[in-house]
């Protein structure tokens, strides 16, 4: 190589580092959702509380093991990933009641729709029913629900997403991270903390906030809209919020999260630091399969 050349090639090089480090300082807004994505809080809550709940109140004449698929498909795999709980069950009895119908189950479905649509949506409520009637039948799931739950310990955090929080600043000195999560805002805290990155990030939210759209939006109005923002999620309320915004979203894949994890931090994190996500595109068939899927069609093996 003549001196011409490797002076010409050492200054491309001088101007792709100076580039590189231009992107990296930038100011980018990171809005994580905290359950399903850095947490496996979902799969545990519904395994632990959730699904043997609605497999010992409403299996009648369904094999449990049927129920228990039913509600892990609805509730971890599909659009209904990371709904509260109570529209899960409406959808579970829908197609349960389809395969098997029941006069029963019907008049559960018509208590839990009337339910579902009054502002106030009190458990109490259902307590003034008599024993044995649909309301008192829901309010029994709930409470048993709320029985398996109540010793459960914190959810184990993803490694891979462990090991992204805590190298992104390194990665993008000018990131800032936003934290969403659907449990009290003192109990997220202290997750966070608990699983050694609660210095990862700028606020944390809780349920007492909104949900991830209305923390989004209020994140942009309060002055979080001068840079790129990236959305890391797994559920159809994250991907929603993104789109209701204009940002970009990041899927974590359900089964697949520290694949997921890794992706972004080799590959899609960098891409979009530089403004080339195009180029680290991941696969997200699965994601959109999820979040566009007719659950309602879906048939149940009685």
């Amino acid at each position: 190589m003549n001196a011409r050349n490797h002076l010409r090639t050492e200054a491309a090089e001088d101007r792709g580092a100076a580039a590189d480090a231009s992107s990296r300082a930038r100011r980018v807004l990171i809005v994580i959702e905290s359950e399903g994505a850095v947490f496996d809080t979902l799969a545990r809550q519904h395994e632990t509380g959730y699904i043997p709940a609605f497999a010992g109140c409403f299996s009648w004449g369904i094999s449990p093991a049927v129920c228990a698929e039913l509600w892990r498909r609805l509730a971890l795999s599909s659009r209904l990933r990371g709904q509260e709980p109570s529209l899960i069950l409406l959808s579970a009895l829908r197609l349960l009641n389809r395969s098997a119908p029941s006069i029963r189950r019907a008049a559960v479905i018509k208590v839990l729709e009337s339910w579902l649509a009054s502002p106030a949506k009190d458990p109490l409520a259902l307590a003034k029913a008599p024993a044995g009637s649909p309301e008192r039948l829901i309010l029994d799931w709930m409470t048993m629900s709320a029985s398996l739950l109540e010793e459960e310990s914190y959810a184990p955090v993803f490694p891979s997403a462990l090991a992204f929080l805590r190298g992104v600043k390194a990665a993008a000195p000018g990131s800032e991270i936003l934290v969403h999560s659907t449990l009290s805002e003192a109990t997220a805290l202290n997750q966070w903390e608990v699983a050694g990155i609660g210095d990862c990030f700028l606020r944390i939210a809780g349920a007492e906030r909104g949900d991830f759209a209305a923390y989004l939006r209020a994140a942009l109005r309060n002055g979080y809209d001068r840079g790129p923002i990236l959305v890391i999620g797994s559920t159809g309320a994250s991907w929603q919020a993104a789109q209701s915004v204009g940002a970009r979203f990041y899927a974590i894949t359900p089964r697949d999260e520290d694949g997921s994890w890794d992706f972004l931090s080799e590959h899609f994190f960098p891409a979009f630091l530089r403004g080339e996500t195009a180029l680290a595109e991941r696969d997200s068939t699965g994601f959109m399969r999820m979040m566009l899927e007719d659950i309602e069609s879906a048939a149940v093996q009685a």
